[in-house]
This record gives C-alpha cells, sequence and structure tokens, in this order.
C-alpha cells in the first residue's frame, strides 16, 4: 500500500536527528526486521530499540504489521510527489535519500548475519521435515490446490462446459474461476448429486443439463473450452461425441479430453461398468482432427496412486478453427 506521508516537518526533523534512529531507517530500508534483529543489528537494548521504532512510527517514517506473534517493521513505500507543495515532499525526499546511503560497517555485517541466521533457520526446518513435507502440505492444504492455481493462465471470460460432469465433482474448481460454467450428464441420480455439491459450495455460475454426448443441449459455438473428463469410454459412439464436442466450441475455443488407455482387465471393466476397453491415443486424436479440430496434442497422465487394475490415463487438448478473416478488397 503506497503511503502518502503528511506529517509536520518539526515532528520529521526531530525524528531524524537522532543517530540511531538514522541506521534504524538505513537498515530498515533494505529489509523488514523484527524488534529482536533490530537489537542483535544495532547493539541496542530492546526498550531503547522500541523506542526509537516508536518515534519513527509516529512521524510517519516506518510502518509495522503483524505476521504472527511478530511484529515486523520497515519503510512504507515510497511516494513521489507529482505535483509542487505535496504535503508528503519533505518525508518522502528524506526517506529516499536514506534507502540511498551506503551501509556502513559493522552494520552491514550484522545485517548479514541475521539474515543468514533466518536461512539457516529455514534450512534446518525443512532439512527435519523434508521426509514428511508431502505430507505436511497436502493435510493442510489437500492434495489439488495447485491443479486449480493452473486455471489462473485461463481467461476467466470463458464459458466452459463439463460435459458428462457426473456427480459434479470439477464443477466447484471450474465454477471459482470461470464467468459461467455448464455442467451436462444424461443421469437424473448424477445431477441431483451434482446439484447439492454446487448448492453447498455457493456457486451461482453454474447451469445444469440433462442430455448425453450424442446430443448436446447447447447451441453450437456455445462455449470456450470443452472438458470431457473419462466419458468418451461409456457412450456407443465416440465418434459421435467428438463432433458434439466440436459443434459446441466457439471458433478457436478449446477443448480437453481425459481418457483411459486400452486394457484387458476384466476387473476394472465390469466395476466401472465401462462401454470400451480404452482407446489408442492415436486413434483418438485422429478422430479429433476427422471432426475438424486442429493443433491435436496428447501427453500420459503420471497416476502413481491409481488402483492396480487402473489403466494408464492421458489428456488431449486440442483446437477448433477460427474463422477466417475476409480482408477488404
Amino acid at each position: 500500500m503506497v503511503m502518502h506521508l503528511t506529517i509536520e516537518p518539526e515532528n520529521v526533523f526531530k525524528a531524524m536527528a537522532d543517530g540511531t534512529r538514522q541506521r534504524t531507517l538505513t537498515v530498515l530500508a533494505r529489509h523488514e526486521l523484527s524488534v529482536s534483529e533490530l537489537v542483535d543489528i544495532l547493539r541496542q537494548p530492546q526498550s531503547t530499540v522500541s523506542r526509537h521504532l516508536r518515534v519513527l512510527r509516529e512521524a510517519g517514517l516506518i510502518q509495522d504489521r503483524r505476521e504472527g506473534n511478530m511484529v515486523l517493521y520497515s519503510l512504507p513505500l515510497l511516494h513521489s510527489p507529482s505535483t509542487e507543495g505535496d504535503a508528503g515532499s519533505l518525508s518522502g525526499d528524506l526517506l529516499n535519500w536514506v534507502a540511498r546511503q551506503p551501509m556502513v560497517e559493522p552494520l552491514a555485517s550484522r545485517l548479514e548475519s541475521v539474515l543468514q541466521r533466518r536461512k539457516e533457520l529455514s534450512d534446518k526446518f525443512f532439512g527435519r521435515v523434508g521426509h514428511e513435507w508431502d505430507d505436511l502440505r497436502e493435510q493442510s492444504f489437500g492434495s489439488q490446490f495447485h491443479l486449480e492455481a493452473f486455471l489462473a493462465l485461463l481467461p476467466r471470460s470463458w464459458r466452459v462446459a463439463d460435459v458428462g460432469t457426473g456427480t459434479g465433482s470439477l464443477l466447484p474448481t471450474l465454477a471459482r474461476h470461470f464467468q459461467t460454467v455448464v455442467g451436462i450428464d444424461p443421469v437424473d441420480a448424477m445431477l441431483d448429486i451434482a446439484r447439492r455439491r454446487i448448492d453447498e459450495a455457493g456457486c451461482n455460475n453454474v447451469e445444469l443439463h440433462r442430455g448425453d454426448l450424442s446430443a448436446l443441449p447447447l447451441p453450437s459455438h456455445a462455449v470456450d473450452l470443452v472438458v470431457a473428463a473419462l466419458v468418451l469410454h461409456h457412450v456407443p459412439s465416440p465418434q459421435d461425441a467428438m463432433t458434439q464436442l466440436h459443434r459446441i466450441a466457439k471458433h478457436a475455443g478449446r477443448v480437453m479430453i481425459i481418457e483411459q488407455g486400452p486394457h484387458l482387465e476384466q476387473s476394472f471393466y465390469d466395476r466401472m461398468q465401462d462401454h470400451w476397453w480404452g482407446f489408442e491415443r492415436d486413434w483418438l486424436c485422429q478422430q479429433l482432427r476427422q471432426v475438424g479440430f486442429v493443433d491435436v496434442d496428447a501427453h500420459a497422465l503420471v497416476t502413481v496412486d491409481r488402483a492396480k487394475d487402473a489403466p494408464e490415463l492421458y489428456v488431449i487438448t486440442a483446437t477448433k478453427h477460427a474463422l477466417r478473416k475476409i480482408e477488404p478488397e
């Protein structure tokens, strides 16, 4: 936050008159520091350091913020007045001057020691918990946060369709990022669960429609992104489904298909009640090209925690061709 300093000149000069306070500003111009760290750097009692910090804060020359049980001090973001006579110009000029001053020894060495100690404490912690760090992070934030973060690479204004949404497991994640999300499934029981899920998540930008992939209940050129996650091996005609995916995508729209590779695991096939025993990636890519998609690309997914009899997964992305611009003659 930019801080516009409007302190009386008398208070500013008074705060800057003390050598310890000048050194404090010089140090804080480099790094945000706690009281205990300033005590080590300035070689002053804590009560003295706290008193000087109070004077500097009251003069508007430093700012503080709380982080857990610790208070950290720093210089405010410097404001360069754009007009003559700005009330903050005196303090701003002084702080800019402080920030440009070289740091004398042994002040610089002690600051470096404090920063090195911070790093060593951090390194020791991660060295101690390294073997359990993945579990700690997953327990704190779940296992999907980084996947959701990747959605930030895509435009928020998109309208996205999750075809074969099932119980709507993807819908809350998609709804948190995209402007409009459409979930489509042919089974009422699945849609009921999806509806409860989005209601519990407070998603008011999700539409649910009953329909299957042979005749999706959306107009042509309706969505920017079509997601079909583990759906095509359940439908009677994957080719018809891909034609529908192409139809509802906007020109230059994208499609993302997650599918399972071919397999011979009868137990998995029976458990999941699949229609197809998976697909060869090259065959599926060729089908997408035949219905009109371009820039078709496929990648294997490393599903290390999948069931022993589950097939390997892969993702295919493709683009619907853009409309050609007609140049005026």
